[in-house]
């Protein structure tokens, strides 16, 4: 965990959702209530809940457009809406501290740059994010569950590159990054102000990163991915998110 941490607003909220993850267990022995289902399951807020004994996290997003093209998977309200599948209803650094609580281990979102080649012509330079490996599903209404590439689709303006070529598909709890205020001196969560949840493109900011760098400049790489208008819900309809581990807890660096 990195030492920022203990520095910076993540670990005051981590502290505050702890002292609430103890609240249900302490009523449940209190009341003699048998939860056997849902005991390993601990509510942090009325949209989130984790999973210690099995690495996991739930929150509850809501779908948001049914056209265009496609930057986040999930971001925050407020921020991010028009280029994304869905959005929570709350701070990127809550999803970050309750995956704390639940045991995922952050590490760095991926970056991108351009560079010049001694020819004059440019190439790309990516560098994977790092953190635990994790899978991410939503689950609708209905109960069905798919992964979130599942609503999106390749764009029929884009006649270039393979058909076959998939969105992202994989992630890494990059866990975003802390900048300092010029003006105040005070570092903040960078996602708190972007939105950057679970991405599809890479902002370099991302909570939830995909290990596949996709630059988020339109002359660096083409938006090529669109909402898959007959598959995503309804805008306002709520659904489940789900993130658990990947079978790497702990991937080494690129």
């Amino acid at each position: 965990m990195r030492g920022a941490l203990a520095r910076v607003g993540v670990a005051t909220l981590c502290a505050a959702l702890s002292a609430c993850a103890t609240q249900p267990a302490a009523t449940a022995a209190a009341t003699n209530t048998p939860r056997a289902a849902e005991s390993s399951w601990t509510e942090l807020s009325p949209r989130i809940r984790i999973n210690r004994a099995e690495v996991a996290l739930e929150f509850k997003a809501t779908a948001v457009i049914e056209t265009g093209f496609l930057e986040e998977y999930v971001c925050t309200v407020g921020t991010r809406e028009h280029e994304s599948l869905f959005a929570f209803d709350g701070k990127a650094s809550e999803i970050h501290a309750a995956m704390l609580l639940a045991g995922f281990v952050p590490g760095e979102p991926g970056r991108w740059r351009e560079m010049q080649n001694d020819d004059g012509s440019l190439r790309l330079e990516l560098s994977q994010p790092t953190g635990n490996d994790v899978r991410v599903i939503v689950r609708l209404p209905s109960g069905a569950e798919h992964p979130p590439e599942w609503f999106v689709r390749r764009a029929p303006l884009d006649e270039g590159g393979a058909k076959s070529a998939a969105p992202p598909t994989r992630f890494r709890f990059a866990g975003s990054r802390f900048r300092t205020d010029r003006r105040t001196g005070r570092e903040f969560y960078l996602a708190d102000g972007s939105g950057s949840l679970i991405g599809l493109v890479t902002f370099g900011d991302e909570v939830i990163a995909p290990i596949e760098v996709i630059p988020d400049q339109v002359s660096a790489a083409q938006p090529i991915w669109e909402v898959f208008t007959e598959r995503i819900p309804k805008p306002g309809t709520e659904v489940t998110i789900s993130v658990s581990r990947g079978k790497d807890p702990n991937p080494k660096r690129p």
